[in-house]
């Protein structure tokens, strides 16, 4: 008879047990990684006003530096500029190139098929120390703009040394 209590005693557990389970959650964090690199080599920073790189006629100095613009997010992110001048007659524009470098672009070297799109409509933009949106519609990859950068100023400059510092971001749009 005791037997027949264990026997009878251990089939009603296991009947229980197999109506038991357990949940566990496993999660995978991928973290979000983006980067903004102004390829500007082998250009010099520093030039003077009556270098080939500058139009005294014009009044600007021009740079051509490939902006370098990396995201990982599937969502569209957007490429924003930024400067700050040494002083009140000093400004700093950006302008779309011709062909090839007419439009955001995956370079050889880059991946992706979303470089996004201008922000702006003509041809050229002036940069606030506020920020000013260059591309939209950024998504996963790694793209560039190859931009001319003019640091303009209103009137003849007097004798002196100018700066211009230029910031780009990637952010959420």
């Amino acid at each position: 008879m005791r037997k027949a209590l264990l026997a009878l005693a251990s089939l009603l557990a296991g009947l229980a047990l197999a109506d038991a389970s357990a949940t566990k959650t496993f999660t995978v964090t991928v973290t979000g990684s983006e980067s903004v690199t102004i390829d500007i080599d082998p250009a010099i920073l520093t030039v003077d006003y009556s270098s080939s790189t500058c139009s005294a006629v014009d009044r600007f100095c021009a740079w051509y530096p490939t902006i370098i613009y990396e995201t990982n997010y599937a969502t569209n992110r957007k490429l924003v500029a930024s400067a700050t001048t040494s002083h009140p007659i000093l400004s700093v524009v950006l302008e779309k190139q011709g062909s090839p470098y007419d439009n955001p672009f995956t370079p050889s070297w880059g991946y992706g098929s979303t470089p996004g799109y201008w922000a702006f409509v003509g041809a050229e933009v002036a940069l606030p120390s506020a920020g000013q949106d260059i591309v939209y519609g950024i998504q996963n990859g790694k793209y560039a703009i190859a931009p001319k950068l003019k640091l303009v100023f209103s009137t003849t400059p007097p004798a002196g040394t100018y700066t211009a510092d230029v910031t780009f971001t990637i952010m959420a749009q």
